[in-house]
């Protein structure tokens, strides 16, 4: 009983039908990961050192076989973005669509340890670490796990994916004077960002001929 508690995927929840997962914790570690992740990569172009970056990427993969292999419960990441968020409601979530999603988390945790352990640097590589940046973006910011939305296109049975995404019913159209809205505000960062760097230009070359 106790090994069956320790290794197992996704918790029974009085009112599910199903195994579920707290998208509030799964959230708050994408969002951490995100962070540490971009710093590390950031160190590779300041320091010119992998060492940060290699470091992060071992608790990447460390995190994403506990998660799938042992219980998500006890993974490190997730521990510390339950800690973060443990003062809301739970966003409980099925549990399949997120295994299949960290399980893919995983797949690229395995061929970054290859690079690792053999001291491979190849464009691969690093575009590895870009993808995984953007997922966990995507899925802390937006609330999007992709790897769930793929799991969706799979036509495999599913009942509460994070943000509804497996749900069959008709999704509201987006209103088109939103999209108007964002391109107006585009359009007058832009111009901006022209003025700021034409006022710029002007007063450096206004100082220069003082000091001349």
């Amino acid at each position: 009983m106790t090994t069956k508690l320790f290794f197992n995927f996704g918790e029974i929840i009085n009112g599910y039908g199903y195994k579920v997962v707290n998208e509030r914790d799964a959230r708050a570690s994408a969002g951490i990961m995100f962070l540490l992740g971009l710093i590390s990569l950031f160190s590779v172009h300041m320091y010119r050192t992998i060492f940060w970056a290699e470091l992060f990427s071992i608790t990447f993969i460390i995190e994403f076989i506990v998660r799938v292999l042992i219980n998500p419960k006890y993974a490190p990441y997730m521990l510390i973005g339950g800690l973060i968020v443990s003062n809301q409601n739970p966003d409980w979530v099925e549990a399949k669509p997120k295994h299949f999603a960290w399980l893919l988390g995983m797949g690229l945790g395995l061929v970054m340890t290859y690079y690792i352990i053999f001291d491979v640097i190849t464009p691969i590589r690093l575009g590895i670490c870009w993808l995984c940046l953007f997922l966990m973006f995507v899925e802390s910011v937006f609330g999007i796990c992709l790897g769930c939305m793929l799991y969706k296109k799979m036509k495999w049975k599913t009942y509460n994916c994070p943000g509804g995404i497996c749900d069959t019913k008709p999704q509201k159209r987006y209103d088109k004077r939103k999209l108007v809205i964002i391109i107006g505000f585009l359009g007058l960062f832009f111009l901006t960002y022209t003025l700021l760097k034409s006022y710029k230009s002007n007063e450096r070359t206004q100082i220069i001929i003082i000091k001349e």
